[in-house]
C-alpha cells in the first residue's frame, strides 16, 4: 500500500455522482471538492465486477478493494472508493444485474477518503444501512475533518447516522453473517470484516483485512490518539491470528491479491487462497511499524 500522504500529486478524482443516472434513489449528497483525496489513478481505473469466490464479488475500481456480498434477503457492500466513486460502483452493480436497492448495508473499512470518499453517495443510491467501527462513526459524520493524523487534508462527503460496531459484534443479514473484528490504529475505529463464503459446497473464511499500516503518522505524543501505540500492537495479534483462508484488502498490494488473480487466470485454480496472507501482511506491518516508532523515539518523539 503506498503512502497516502505521499500521493498528493497524483491525478484528479472522478466527478461528483450524477443523480440523473437512474439509481432509483434520492440525489447524493454534493461530492467533495475533485482534488480533496489523495490517491493513484488505480484508484479510479475502471475494472469489470468479477466473482471472486461464492457469494463474494470484486465491484470496485482496480486500485481499491470494493466488495459485495450477495445473499437472497440482501445485499452488502464494502467500502465506497473516493470522492466520485458511486457512478462506478454502482454501474458494477448494474452490470452483475444487482438492483442498487438490495443493497442493505454498507460495512466502512475506514473512514479515510479513499474508502469512505462516496459512502454518503451510495447509501443515498441504495437505502442502506451505514456501518462502521464505533470510534470511526464520528469521524465519518465529520466528513474525515479533524483526523487524528492527516487533520482536515482530506474531506469527503459526511456520513451521518453511521451505526457503530464493536469488536467482535456479529451482523445477521438473513443467512448471510458477518463478524467485526476491531483492528484500531491506522483509524480509531478501523475494521476488519470476516464472512464464509461457500463454493460447490466447499465454505471458506474471507477476510476483508484493516489496514495496519501508519504512512507518515505521528506515533508518539498523539494527543488525538493517546492509545495508538496499544492500539497497533493489539491489532497486529489480532490479525495475525485471525482464520483467514481467503485474505482481501481495502488497498489489493496489501495481500498480493492482483498477483493471486493473474494466477487463477493462468489455471491455478486455488491460487487466491493462502491461509498465510493475514499473519504475513499484519508481522510485515509490525515489523515496519516498530522501526518507526523507535525512530520517532529516538527523536524525542519530535517530528
Amino acid at each position: 500500500m503506498r503512502p497516502l500522504i505521499l500521493l498528493l500529486l497524483a491525478a484528479a478524482c472522478q466527478p461528483a455522482p450524477d443523480p440523473s443516472l437512474g439509481s432509483g434513489g434520492p440525489p447524493p449528497p454534493a461530492a467533495q471538492p475533485a482534488d480533496a483525496c489523495a490517491h493513484d489513478a488505480s484508484w479510479t481505473e475502471p475494472q469489470e465486477p468479477f466473482r471472486i469466490y461464492g457469494n463474494t464479488w470484486h465491484v470496485g475500481p482496480r486500485g481499491l478493494g470494493v466488495f459485495l456480498i450477495t445473499a437472497p434477503t440482501g445485499h452488502v457492500l464494502i467500502d465506497g472508493g473516493v470522492p466520485g466513486g458511486a457512478p462506478m460502483i454502482e454501474a458494477n452493480l448494474r452490470t452483475l444485474d444487482i438492483n442498487p436497492r438490495d443493497v442493505k448495508w454498507i460495512l466502512v473499512s475506514h473512514a479515510h477518503c479513499d474508502h469512505a470518499g462516496d459512502v454518503a453517495a451510495l447509501a443515498a443510491i441504495t437505502g442502506a444501512e451505514v456501518i462502521a467501527g464505533m470510534e470511526d462513526v464520528e469521524l465519518l459524520a465529520g466528513g474525515g475533518m479533524d483526523d487524528p493524523q492527516y487533520a482536515d487534508r482530506f474531506p469527503f462527503a459526511p456520513v451521518i447516522g453511521a451505526r457503530g460496531v464493536t469488536d467482535g459484534e456479529i451482523l445477521q443479514l438473513g443467512e448471510l453473517t458477518v463478524t467485526t473484528h476491531a483492528s484500531p490504529g491506522h483509524t480509531r475505529g478501523n475494521t476488519t470484516w470476516a464472512w464464509t463464503s461457500c463454493e460447490d459446497e466447499r465454505c471458506l473464511q474471507l477476510v476483508d483485512v484493516g489496514s495496519l499500516s501508519s504512512p507518515d503518522y505521528t506515533l508518539v505524543n498523539n494527543p488525538k490518539h493517546p492509545t495508538l501505540i496499544a492500539d497497533y500492537e493489539a491489532s497486529f495479534a489480532k490479525v495475525a491470528a485471525l482464520r483467514c483462508d481467503l485474505a482481501l484488502a481495502p488497498h489489493p498490494g496489501m495481500v498480493d491479491f492482483w498477483g493471486r488473480m493473474a494466477r487463477r487466470d493462468q489455471g491455478e485454480a486455488d491460487a487466491l487462497l493462502d491461509p498465510t496472507l493475514c499473519r504475513g501482511y499484519a508481522e510485515s506491518a509490525r515489523e515496519n511499524f516498530r522501526a518507526e516508532l523507535a525512530r520517532q523515539q529516538g527523536e524525542g518523539g519530535e517530528r
